[in-house]
């Protein structure tokens, strides 16, 4: 889970859409270079920066992208001094809070963030080169995660650096990014970013926009200041007038125009901001995504990544792990490379044959498959080396674990990784000289034993599926009905009837949401408290339920049985721990007082359910729906793919009068937020005449009765009928 502030602050920095540009060029004698940085020198090892831009085999492509990550150690870190000292006075002006006085951490620095870089690298036939051709790569620094959207200026500049090599290339480029109005895209928190994922409407929180146009205005009057301040700097001294002239693009004359422009209105999907930028005369189009998490980087494709290592799955052979093989030999592969990454292994993504762009692309794919495509959790893709070679061995061998990205099949034969997935053939290897990993550990106990927990309650150990058996038993034995095995071949069978990308990705990330309630279900059994969830306790005595909910018994015992060694080692992983201080952070901001997936999930899946408990969960809901917070926390967990309002809805049906006017109650209190509304539009016809219906009873009930107190009261109150009516004629409407 990515938390910050209920509203998404911005970061330091982050004003900024880029922050630096950096080009390399290969001398046949003098190899891989620097030979320009933009603003000024980053302070980083310019030998790894240029072997990083410069792939292997670059020379025998016309055109190759690589990706990487400025912050990761102290050879790929940002200096802050040096690039300060270095800054010249009209860049200084100007863009002097890139790098503030303070004590808060510098993005690009160890441990202060990551600074994203995208490289371009091209090779061009030229008769007066050494080897006829030249080869040059240029690229861009930013601390957003959406670098996929630069791509097509990156390019432009990239040609025109070919044309006439200058540095003022650079400074153009760096001056049209920064010419985009990132301040004026709508910040949405972290549950409006879940809601917008998981929706296909193309204006939900369009309101939003309303607020954009305001801020991306004021931008534009301040930004003509700064212009009208750099042109009489112009004339009084010359030697500037070359840095001036490049960096016009930041005056508000239609050089960069936002998506909040009220002429697009209609027109635009609000999953996304546009912006134009102008390089040069060209109109640069760039769609900015509002729903991007920190841990998903750039364009990915989970369709991809699955059917690449998943068309021809074989048998893994020995030996076995515990966390690893779930599963034994019939693990799945794609669950084999989840569990590697939850239990921070050391991971390679080998693609001899295929571009350095390709193996990016797979590693951020694998990176958002373990983490719930950055919904989930954290601390996986900074680990990640989207593309690294040989330069990088030195890195890799102080990393306890990473997910790395290469070409060069020399890495096989050295003894830095775990688990090798190669792209050309499809298969997942494990290291035979991989060191055995924990078993059960603290959690495993003599069979039918029992923990004690909070105010004396008895819980047995094999109500968990956690059976005592050696693990070298548990991994030799493969399940039919492994409830993982199933998943898989749902996801296969909705990629084969060509379900949409989004589709899979919320599936995906539904499966890494089960897993982490799944370790807080063990953590409580085990030690009677849990770091990462609420406590896993029934309804009872009219008190509501709160944690995991499984649909029975057997299903308990599968899925435990599948992840219960995983579990163990996932939570001796930084993952763990920022996934655990993520859900205190969101525990303190809850808008309702209870667990509300876990009576969501018992109304979804609950066929045992008791009259007394359905009656407790539609009126506490119906109590607590009042804010536009409360209705966010709601509906996150009643998205689109399972159903929507459904579980709700289900209660107009109920054979109890109180449940059924709570359902009513409900679905009226979403009725007052457009989010909610688009949720009531959303239900099926059989659902919205059952509340029509009731609604209609409700009035006349009503109406009746104030028709009876009428004479006594000396007429009747047409607040609240008068509110229902006009409810109700907008439900029928929808």
């Amino acid at each position: 889970m990515d938390l910050g502030d209920d509203e998404e602050e911005i970061g330091e920095g982050e004003d900024e859409a880029v922050h630096f540009v950096l080009l390399a060029e290969f001398d046949i004698d003098l190899g891989s270079t620097i030979s320009q940085q933009y603003p000024y020198p980053t302070g980083t090892d310019e030998h790894r920066l240029a072997e990083l831009m410069l792939p292997d085999g670059a020379h025998l492509r016309t055109e190759d992208w690589t990706v990487f990550y400025l912050g990761q150690d102290h050879a790929l870190a940002i200096d802050p001094m040096l690039a300060h000292e270095e800054a010249v006075a009209p860049v200084e002006d100007r863009r002097a809070s890139m790098f503030p006085k303070g004590s808060r951490p510098k993005r690009g620095a160890v441990g202060g963030g990551l600074l994203y870089v995208l490289s371009c690298v091209r090779c061009k036939a030229d008769k007066t080169a050494k080897r006829g051709a030249l080869v040059k790569s240029l690229a861009i620094c930013t601390p957003h995660p959406w670098i996929h959207v630069f791509k097509p200026i990156l390019l432009l500049a990239l040609e025109e650096y070919f044309r006439a090599p200058s540095p003022e290339v650079l400074a153009h480029l760096y001056d049209c990014c920064n010419s985009a109005q990132i301040l004026a895209v709508p910040r949405l928190t972290r549950a409006e970013k879940i809601m917008m994922r998981q929706s296909d409407r193309k204006d939900l929180f369009e309101e939003r926009y309303d607020a954009a146009s305001a801020a991306a205005r004021d931008m534009e009057l301040e930004a003509a200041a700064i212009s009208a301040e750099l042109d009489e700097r112009q004339e009084k001294m010359p030697m500037l007038r070359e840095r001036s002239d490049s960096s016009h693009l930041a005056t508000p004359s239609g050089q960069a125009r936002s998506g909040a422009d009220t002429g697009r209105k209609g027109m635009r999907d609000t999953h996304f901001f546009d912006v134009d930028v102008r390089f040069r005369r060209i109109n640069v189009p760039m769609k900015i995504p509002l729903s991007t998490f920190e841990e998903e980087v750039g364009d990915y494709s989970l369709v991809e990544l699955i059917s690449t290592f998943s068309s021809n799955p074989a048998p893994f052979p020995g030996p076995f792990h515990p966390y690893l093989h779930t599963n034994g030999a019939a693990t799945h592969p794609i669950v084999l490379l989840i569990n590697a990454l939850l239990a921070h292994k050391r991971v390679l993504i080998l693609g001899t044959q295929y571009p350095a762009n390709h193996v990016a692309r797979t590693v951020l794919s694998v990176c958002a498959l373990a983490t719930g495509c950055g919904q989930i959790l954290r601390g996986i893709t900074e680990t990640a080396l989207p593309y690294c070679n040989l330069s990088c061995y030195e890195m890799l061998e102080g990393m306890n674990g990473f997910v790395a990205g290469i070409t060069n099949p020399r890495f096989v034969e050295l003894p830095c990784w775990d688990v090798c997935c190669d792209i050309e053939t499809g298969k997942i290897t494990v290291n035979k000289n991989m060191k055995a990993g924990s078993s059960m550990g603290q959690n495993s106990g003599a069979q039918g034993s029992e923990v004690t927990v909070g105010q004396g309650t008895r819980l047995d150990l094999d109500a968990a599926g956690m059976a005592s058996a050696p693990a070298a038993k548990m991994t030799a034995t493969q399940k039919a009905d492994c409830v993982d095995n199933q998943f898989m071949e749902e996801i296969m069978s909705a990629i084969g009837a060509h379900y949409g990308e989004m589709y899979i990705r919320q599936r995906m990330t539904d499966y890494i949401a089960r897993f982490t309630r799944l370790a807080s279900y063990q953590e409580y059994l085990h030690h009677g408290l849990t770091k990462i969830g609420y406590p896993s306790t029934p309804f009872r005595d009219g008190r509501m339920g709160s944690g995991t909910v499984f649909t029975d018994e057997s299903k308990k015992q599968r899925e435990m049985w599948a992840n219960g060694h995983r579990i163990d080692a996932w939570r001796k992983t930084k993952s763990y721990r920022l996934f655990a201080k993520d859900w205190a952070q969101e525990a303190r901001r809850r808008r309702i007082p209870f667990d509300v997936h876990h009576q969501i999930a018992c109304l979804r899946t609950g066929q045992n359910m008791g009259d007394a408990e359905a009656e407790a969960i539609f009126g506490s809901l119906a109590q607590n729906l009042e804010t536009y917070e409360q209705v966010l926390e709601l509906l996150k967990s009643l998205p689109l793919h399972l159903g929507g309002l459904t579980p709700i809805a289900n209660g107009l049906f109920h054979r109890w009068v109180a449940v059924r006017e709570s359902a009513v109650d409900i679905l009226l209190s979403l009725q007052h937020f457009q989010l909610g509304q688009h949720a009531v539009m959303a239900m099926n016809y059989f659902h919205r005449k059952a509340f029509m219906q009731l609604l209609e009873r409700r009035n006349a009930v009503h109406a009746e009765r104030q028709r009876q107190e009428g004479p006594r009261t000396g007429g009747m109150s047409e607040g609240p009928e008068g509110e229902e009516v006009l409810q109700r004629e907008e439900v029928q409407a929808s």
